[in-house]
């Protein structure tokens, strides 16, 4: 059972800034108004939600390469073209766009807009003539293209992974609204800077919403008292070995996703490494004369480290689907949990759910009150995970754009 998403929560998420200050609400007032989807994809590939001011509100690394170019850079508050063209200005002084030797079909930069037709189109033509002043700065021969918008299917496809709607309420959504969703979600994980961190946060905070949820139904039935006394203690003893579950849960994942001794987290590191071999390789074979003596064993020497970097990056994905494959089993137990609460519920006698009915505000109050507090508490368990990350990709990023310098 999932939760609905109040209104207000939205409201107070979007308007006091709950992750990070806002000049106001996001509006929807037609075109101008609207938030608009935008992607650049280069390798690296990053999403940006930006508002009817045309200001990018959130900005969020769709891969690995692109937490390493967003990495102690400040997107928010910028106009979508500024953002991008810092993106790809940072993308070249990297090396993920190569200088030299290259056609411009090497460099491509790819552009997605999801929103009003009029307001993307617009959007698109001012980022494209960013990125190409930013390729000429550089010197780098390349080009942007308008990559096809998201359908309507794979947004809500993205919203159901980030937000807490029901299946119903997403489907009833407007391209609109999903795009104004998925913007609040980043919201909320605007300080998390790695995929493996957003989704362990996602997954938590689903799972401490159905519990959340199922505190406070125990806790009226509790304040009934007399005979409800057996009906609340029957309930509170699946929900306490559900909770149990759910910690564990929580656990398995960071053991095997986000903890840095983890061996997914190591196939990460060294994913990393045949990555930055691999650009400066490019980058050596870009610079050399087609010609030349030194020529065709640069090329030979990129094809290895080319195929280094597949292995490393074979292995990353195994490993990340041997522990979802694990998690799997965890959540199964979980469902089997859920599926004895929900008959439980199904049961409850009419004065019962009568009282649920009456404190209805009171729950999805104190509902609220709990969602609002799992991002901070959240943010102060994994304190030094954050940091730790962070740090890490600015060590990246800074020594692939040394190795591009020398």
């Amino acid at each position: 059972m999932k939760k609905k998403l109040a209104s207000l929560m939205l409201a107070t998420v979007l308007c006091t800034g709950l992750v990070m200050p806002l000049s106001g609400c996001l509006q929807n007032d037609g075109a101008e108004g609207e938030t608009t989807r935008m992607t650049v994809n280069i390798n690296p590939s990053i999403e940006l939600m930006v508002d009817g001011e045309n200001k990018v509100i959130s900005a969020t690394a769709l891969n690995d390469d692109g937490s390493v170019i967003l990495a102690g850079e400040a997107m928010v508050g910028k106009t979508s073209e500024e953002a991008v063209e810092l993106i790809v200005s940072i993308s070249c002084e990297a090396g993920y766009l190569v200088q030299g030797n290259v056609t411009a079909d090497e460099n491509t930069v790819s552009v997605s807009v999801s929103g009003n037709a009029q307001a993307a189109a617009a959007l698109y033509e001012k980022a494209a003539e960013k990125v190409q002043s930013a390729l000429d700065k550089a010197g780098v021969t390349g080009k942007v293209e308008r990559a096809q918008a998201l359908a309507l299917e794979e947004l809500r496809k993205i919203a159901a992974e980030c937000c807490d709607y029901t299946e119903e309420e997403l489907n009833a959504m407007t391209e609109e609204e999903l795009c104004r969703a998925i913007a609040v979600s980043r919201l909320e994980t605007a300080t998390l800077p790695t995929e493996a961190l957003r989704e362990a946060y996602y997954k938590a905070k689903d799972y401490e919403i159905s519990f959340a949820e199922r505190e406070e139904t125990a806790k009226v039935i509790q304040a009934m008292g007399g005979l409800h006394t057996l009906v609340y203690n029957g309930y509170k003893a699946v929900l306490d070995v559900y909770g149990t579950a759910i910690d564990n849960l929580d656990q398995l994942r960071y053991d095997l996703l986000v903890s840095p001794d983890s061996a997914y987290q190591k196939s990460l590191a060294s994913l990393r490494a045949a990555k930055a071999d691999l650009l400066k390789q490019k980058q050596i074979v870009a610079s050399l004369d087609v010609n030349g003596t030194e020529y065709a064993s640069a090329v030979i020497t990129l094809q290895l480290s080319e195929e280094a970097y597949e292995k490393a990056l074979a292995l990353y994905e195994q490993l990340g689907e041997s522990a979802n494959a694990a998690l799997e089993s965890a959540v199964a137990a979980l469902r089997g949990y859920e599926a004895q609460l929900a008959a439980l519920e199904e049961n409850f006698s009419k004065d019962v759910q009568a009282e649920l009915t009456a404190k209805a505000q009171e729950l999805e109050d104190a509902l609220n009150e709990r969602k609002n507090a799992f991002l901070d508490d959240f943010a102060a368990k994994h304190k030094d995970d954050i940091d730790k990350a962070e740090a890490e990709l600015i060590a990246r990023k800074q020594a692939l754009i040394e190795a591009i310098q020398n």
